[in-house]
């Protein structure tokens, strides 16, 4: 815990996240004891496999869920949970990489998973704090602002509801000190702990078996199966397997497809303020940006002052500095000081060169293995679609976003594949 003094108030910052600490760890999840074989199983236990295992239940097949730690308490509980259509890759970049019609479908993909997700979770999301908000981009500085026109044309070429605020009308409105932003009608907010949870607890009583404090340490081929490792000294043999374990999944993979890096985020003291309850999603064209939403006990999150990853120890010691980092950012965008800090703490996560996710089979390695890697800024909205992609492979079948989320977009090495992890 890290004591700190802002305009003569003393706040206790602590390294776990606030959704861990606001919803509580609840009871340990059993470890593996026992060797045991199925016909899938899924490494990692966060938002992204919770969303693929519901997703799989349908196939009416027998499935295992594993973590080295326990539901929820990986980078799931460090995620500031900001759902946004919109890609850390603008529309116009994305069209240059990929092509106009891939762009396209990335982009409408996204802007789907809203719908999806209340068709199919329409009690839980409530239970999990989700709510609908609008995203507010920020043009940082005037050589930013031609950019940002353009890419509020492009999103309006492919049907994409959002407007342009002046520097006056952004001020008026909600205060912030930019010259220009895009304001999308689509966005959301949710608690991805709670909702993560909630979608285990209903996966189990559909006959999943979940494991947590279970770590895989290699994935062997045996004849058609895949047989897990776990540091317990347990095997878990399975038809298919999929990995959905965050950045940790990288561990599994050749190098080269996506770079690690911290992010750092901070949670207010609770604020009486009435315009909470509508406010935006706030984000930048800066890179790295600072980013904000409010919270259901009316909070202020504020995230951002990425740096790149080295280790766990060297990412926390980091943490005051950033805090301050993120304070002075807030200030200089509202010019106000940022009210009183209750929270903080520190998250690594994944990014890929072009801002996709990584969703499928790896050209070079096993069929039967697939990896949901849903990196970057969109990583709940990218999960909605993750299962019904992972789905598709498990059956054999081509998915309509295989060449948009897939790895075979990032022109891999079949030789270099590997599964020991």
């Amino acid at each position: 815990m890290w004591p700190f003094r802002r305009n003569g108030a003393s706040a206790v910052r602590t390294s776990e996240a606030y959704w861990l600490l606001r919803n509580g760890i609840g009871d340990a999840g059993a470890a593996l004891g026992e060797s045991i074989d199925c016909d899938i199983a899924i490494i990692g236990a966060g938002i992204t496999s919770a969303l693929v295992t519901d997703a799989l239940i349908a196939t009416g097949k027998r499935i295992v869920v594993l973590d080295s730690r326990d539901i929820a308490q990986g980078s799931t509980s460090a995620s500031t949970a900001l759902l946004q259509y919109e890609i850390d890759t603008h529309l116009v970049d994305l069209t240059a990489l990929l092509g106009a019609e891939a762009a396209m479908r990335a982009y409408l993909a996204c802007a789907a998973s809203f719908s999806s997700l209340e068709q199919r979770f329409p009690e839980l999301l409530p239970l999990a704090g989700y709510e609908r908000r609008a995203s507010l981009y920020l043009a940082s500085d005037e050589k930013a602002v031609p950019a940002l026109r353009a890419e509020l044309a492009a999103r309006r070429g492919i049907g994409i509801a959002c407007e342009w605020l002046d520097e006056d009308a952004l001020h008026g409105r909600f205060h912030c000190r930019r010259p220009g932003a895009i304001l999308s009608a689509l966005g959301a907010q949710v608690d991805p702990f709670r909702l993560t949870r909630g979608l285990f607890a209903a996966c189990i009583r559909h006959g999943v078996r979940l494991f947590a404090r279970t770590k895989v340490t290699q994935i062997e081929e045996q004849g058609e199966q895949l047989k897990l490792q776990t540091a317990g000294g347990h095997t878990v043999t399975a038809s298919h397997v999929v990995v959905c374990a965050g950045y940790e999944s990288l561990d599994f993979l050749p190098a080269g497809f996506a770079d690690v890096h911290n992010t750092f985020a901070l949670v207010t003291e609770p604020l009486a303020r009435s315009d909470l309850a509508t406010m935006p999603l706030i984000w930048e064209s800066a890179r790295p940006y600072i980013y904000l939403r409010s919270t259901p006990d009316a909070r202020l999150i504020v995230g951002g002052a990425d740096v790149p990853f080295k280790n766990s120890g060297a990412r926390d010691l980091l943490l005051p500095r950033q805090v301050r980092r993120l304070e002075d950012q807030y200030e200089r965008l509202f010019g106000e000081a940022l009210p009183p800090v209750a929270f903080a703490w520190a998250g690594s996560f994944a990014q890929t060169r072009d801002g996709l996710p990584l969703i499928g089979r790896v050209p070079g390695m096993n069929p039967r293995l697939q990896f949901a890697l849903c990196y970057g800024g969109n990583g709940i909205t990218y999960s909605v679609h993750a299962g019904d992609l992972i789905r598709a492979g498990i059956e054999g079948r081509p998915h309509g976003l295989d060449d948009v989320f897939g790895f075979g977009r990032m022109g891999t090495d079949q030789s270099s594949g590997r599964l020991t992890g």
